[in-house]
């Protein structure tokens, strides 16, 4: 039954005091209770004795009071302690894993998921404190408390002592038999309530895109499966559990009723007194009560020890990243390089296959090609979301990896293809680049994107609310505060991440007449599937299967009739097609 989890026994750094401490409050409610016990069973035992009198009486029942007091202000600081463990067990470990993943950057956090995060921080830490504020203090407390009853009892009779002994230490490992059963059942269990609560996350905000396409009774019914099958999982875990329970309890009582005919038999003997009788009767089930703490504490901890085993990985994730030391350049090249760049995802194949680059300072440059030919790759390395595995990356001549976070995110920021929003206003949002920023600075901003306009026209300006996730606003109206949120950074370096994809006409226009003011005082880089947007780029670059195929300006690559040529022409046929079903719908 010992049930010693070293990821569990690593994370309880801070709450051994606790334990501790409910463990010893444990031993004084048992001790209380053992006397309370003796006092009772040899009161009662001399009640027929003709030297009992008044003050014999008295001193009993005064002992008995102060034993039962004891005990009450034992259990009641036990529930204190217990409750003051839980508190600090949850803040402790929503706090590390949190804190584990606001280090962690794009790369990890997409390999981990909302769902392993939000099961982890929830349902995982509810789990994980059963065993410090439980499980351990009770083994603690049944490694301790049967020796002790049987040394107190071993005076009255040995025998029975230590058959009540060898009984409470034999359920441990027949129960073991149970728990390796049950610690399957955890890991299915905490797998289906992963795979539950990540379809039903999904669902909901997916619903509209269910309700459009009328595939909502679908998914409901996919929902109740997964449900019906997480409800399998938990029964499966009850019926273990009180199978496990019927036959401890079943011993518990077999035991108690044993000793019980062997305390009676010896007293109709003649070897115990009529106190000491009382004495055993009295203590034979306190006798179990630590095991009985320990096996419900196991089964809780159980699932504690099943959900360590995700949160643990999540803790394990390597978030350092390599390092370099800054060397002073006589004349630093002013920009990007990208030098014989290689990377991969694990084991799978090459999305970077020594690509070389540059980007010069002030300068636009356009990164295209088809899909999975490694553009947003590129723009993920720029901005050291990870490392690469060959090559450096220089900016201003200096190894981005000898740059801190908080200093590279000075010089570069990234608009993506989904500007994320939180619930709260357009000035909070707006102020998640500068914190100090003023309201006439983000006026300025909006402005700049062409957004001022409409925020004017908010009944609270500034400080409209944005709806959840941003839902009171339309694509473009997002996708143009993430651009004033990149201006507001200060930072003068811009990647534009496919940031046009899921915007209208009318918004995609305004924004790239944004970009084009911006390029007079900013460097961009530019991934964009509109080819025919990125024509005045300085330069364009053209990749394929992880590779530079060709670099230069619009002009010089429809000349050469190569990869780029065939993408502008297959997108105007595309274009033109579109527009001609738009006129035909028209007319």
């Amino acid at each position: 039954m010992l049930l010693l989890n070293k990821n569990l026994l690593r994370m309880a750094k801070g709450l051994w005091g606790w334990m501790i401490l409910i463990c010893v409050l444990k031993i004084i409610v048992l001790v209380g209770g053992t006397e309370f016990a003796s006092v009772i069973a040899s009161f009662l035992g001399t009640l027929t004795d003709l030297d009992m009198n008044f003050f014999t009486a008295k001193e009993a029942v005064v002992w008995a009071l102060l034993y039962a007091l004891m005990m009450f202000g034992g259990e009641l600081l036990i529930g204190e302690a217990e409750y003051r463990c839980t508190a600090k067990a949850r803040e402790k470990l929503r706090t590390s894993i949190f804190s584990k993943v606001l280090e962690l950057d794009v790369g990890h956090i997409e390999k981990i998921g909302p769902t392993s995060a939000i099961t982890s921080c929830v349902d995982g830490v509810e789990s994980m404190q059963m065993y410090f504020s439980k499980y351990l203090p009770s083994l603690f407390y049944c490694l301790f408390a049967p020796f002790y009853l049987f040394f107190r009892l071993r005076s009255v009779s040995i025998s029975i002592a230590g058959f009540l002994l060898a009984a409470s230490v034999i359920i441990l490992p027949l129960n073991n038999i149970f728990r390796q059963y049950t610690e399957r059942l955890k890991k299915r269990y905490w797998s289906d309530m992963e795979d539950l609560t990540g379809y039903y996350l999904e669902s909901v905000r997916g619903l509209v895109t269910l309700k459009l396409f009328n595939q909502d009774d679908k998914r409901a019914d996919t929902l109740s499966k997964k449900a019906y099958r997480f409800c399998q999982s938990i029964m499966a875990m009850m019926k273990v559990n009180f199978l496990s329970f019927l036959m401890s309890d079943g011993i518990i009582y077999l035991s108690i009723f044993i000793s019980t005919w062997m305390a009676v038999s010896q007293y109709h003997q003649g070897i115990l007194s009529l106190s000491d009788t009382l004495m055993i009767l009295m203590m034979s089930f306190t006798f179990f009560g630590s095991v009985r703490s320990l096996m419900s504490a196991t089964h809780s901890a159980l699932a504690g020890v099943a959900a360590s085993a995700r949160v643990e990985e999540i803790m394990m994730i390597d978030a350092s990243k390599k390092e370099a030391d800054m060397q002073t350049m006589v004349q630093p090249y002013q920009g990007f390089e990208v030098k014989d760049a290689v990377f991969s995802y694990g084991s799978d194949k090459t999305i970077l296959d020594h690509v070389s680059l540059k980007i010069p300072q002030g300068k636009t440059i356009a990164l295209v090609g088809r899909s999975g030919s490694g553009k947003s790759t590129i723009a993920h390395l720029l901005m050291h979301f990870d490392d690469l595995e060959e090559g450096k990356i220089l900016l201003n001549g200096q190894d981005i990896c000898a740059y801190s976070t908080e200093k590279l995110r000075q010089e570069i920021i990234m608009v993506p293809q989904n500007v994320g929003l939180f619930s709260g206003t357009i000035a909070s949002n707006l102020r998640i680049a500068d914190e100090n920023c003023s309201d006439e600075r983000l006026w300025e901003a909006l402005e700049e994107v062409r957004l001022k306009e409409k925020v004017e026209s908010f009944e609270n300006g500034l400080y409209s609310t944005v709806g959840d996730a941003g839902a009171r606003l339309s694509g473009g109206e997002r996708q143009k505060i993430g651009i004033a949120r990149a201006l507001l950074s200060g930072a003068p370096y811009i990647i534009f991440d496919e940031a046009t994809s899921s915007v209208d006409i009318e918004s995609e226009n305004e924004i790239w007449d944004c970009l084009h003011q911006l390029s007079k005082t900013k460097t961009l880089i530019i991934i964009s599937h509109r080819l025919s947007t990125i024509k005045n780029a300085d330069c364009i670059y053209v990749l394929e299967h992880g590779r530079v195929i060709e670099s230069g300006r619009h002009e010089e690559l429809m000349k050469e009739q190569k990869l780029y040529h065939a993408l502008v022409l297959e997108q105007q046929i595309l274009e033109n097609q579109i527009e001609e079903g738009t006129d035909y719908e028209r007319n």
